[in-house]
């Protein structure tokens, strides 16, 4: 039985030029940290819910001035 994804030039041990991996394909990922869950107040659940702007980057600032650092 022949494989019929085949094109006639190519034998069975050779691959298809098409599909499969390509280098430099796809998104480019972001450094990132690790994923937290946490259970909030009923005010800081308002709040982050009202809340129109970045909320990962609100709270990622908000811990680091919190804890003296300076938020980049």
């Amino acid at each position: 039985m022949q494989n019929k994804n085949l094109s006639s030039s190519q034998t069975p041990s050779e691959s298809p030029s098409w599909g499969g991996a390509r280098s430099g394909a796809g998104r480019k990922s972001k450094p990132h940290g690790k994923s937290y869950t946490f259970q909030s107040t009923p005010e800081v659940d308002a709040f982050l819910s009202s809340y129109q702007g970045n909320k990962t980057e609100f709270i990622n600032r908000a811990i680091l001035t919190l804890a003296g650092q300076s938020p980049e």
